[in-house]
């Protein structure tokens, strides 16, 4: 199913691969082992799952001694919604209120768990309490939003009898859920150049910004379907359609490529039509190449993935 899907999701603009994805890879080992809470098998999925590889595809051009950090917090981010995301709720919302507080420049405690540290150790090494107050703001925004999906996703996924939401629902929860915005932010960084408001907040910046995450989340259902199911969870787009239209699995998926197709085509249709930003121009055109690598360096790290087979 997986290769088959593959020739239908293929983008028009080539993803890249950072020239040292193999160095980078090398250090993911020690970067699950920091979770000592997690058992040898669960820490070797995660060391399995190509996550420098997916480093290195979002950040092809990085220089090397950010990609580490960017690295050690793709890991985090694995870890913390592969399992944190399964705690009841009091916990899951007192843990992403520690995190908060780590980027409003709180330091964990020393007896505190490994999450924290992890998070705090990325954000140290990202010199991220030196970057621009307004970028820092919107960074923490963007954080809060995945948090808010992540409460809001319990009342459907990690039961045994799992629940689907309607779906023009699953469509504004899956986009909080994508966890995908964060790492968009930290294109600023990686290139050096932080947009002012004025561009950031333009309409293009932002509906380029909303299809990385909705590509990207979309790409990962059609891929990931089987994985979620084994994992009890519903947000799957896939899942959802077939739910809502009572359809057979194979109905379901045709009606999540139409839909996808359609996404494509209008992103295709907003970079057709791209507005002209003055002296900002420059900037904006390097900014915008470096989406297009998230969206086709996301889709192609899925190939051969064990993670997904």
């Amino acid at each position: 199913m997986m290769q088959s899907l593959f020739t239908e999701l293929q983008y028009p603009f080539p993803s890249r691969i950072h020239p040292d994805h193999v160095l980078i890879e090398k250090e993911i080992p020690a970067f699950a082992d920091a979770y000592t809470f997690l058992p040898q098998d669960a820490r070797s999925q995660f060391k399995a799952a190509q996550l420098g590889r997916l480093t290195a595809l979002w950040y092809p051009d990085c220089p090397f001694r950010l990609l580490i950090p960017l690295a050690r917090l793709l890991v985090w981010v694995f870890v913390f919604d592969d399992v944190y995301a399964r705690l009841p709720l009091s916990q899951l919302k007192a843990v992403q209120d520690r995190l908060t507080g780590i980027l409003r420049g709180d330091l964990p405690a020393q007896e505190e768990e490994s999450i924290l540290h992890q998070f705090a150790i990325a954000h140290h090494e990202l010199a991220f309490h030196n970057q621009a107050a307004a970028w820092k703001a919107r960074y923490l925004e963007s954080w809060q939003y995945f948090f808010e999906g992540q409460l809001l996703e319990k009342q459907y996924s990690y039961k045994q009898e799992l629940t689907y939401p309607r779906l023009a629902e699953y469509i504004g929860l899956r986009e909080k859920l994508g966890a995908a915005y964060p790492y968009i932010d930290l294109v600023e960084v990686v290139s050096g150049c932080i947009l002012p408001a004025e561009v950031f907040q333009h309409p293009a910046i932002q509906q380029r910004r909303f299809f990385v995450s909705r590509l990207t989340t979309w790409d990962n259902d059609l891929l990931s379907f089987d994985k979620e199911k084994r994992s009890l969870e519903a947000m799957n787009l896939v899942a959802v359609l077939q739910h809502e239209h009572r359809c057979p699995l194979e109905e379901a998926y045709r009606i999540a490529l139409h839909m996808r197709r359609e996404q494509v085509a209008a992103y295709l249709q907003l970079c057709a039509g791209w507005p002209d930003f003055g002296p900002w121009n420059t900037a904006v055109k390097d900014y915008a190449l470096r989406l297009d690598w998230l969206i086709s360096g996301h889709l192609e790290w899925y190939r051969d993935n064990p993670r997904y087979a």
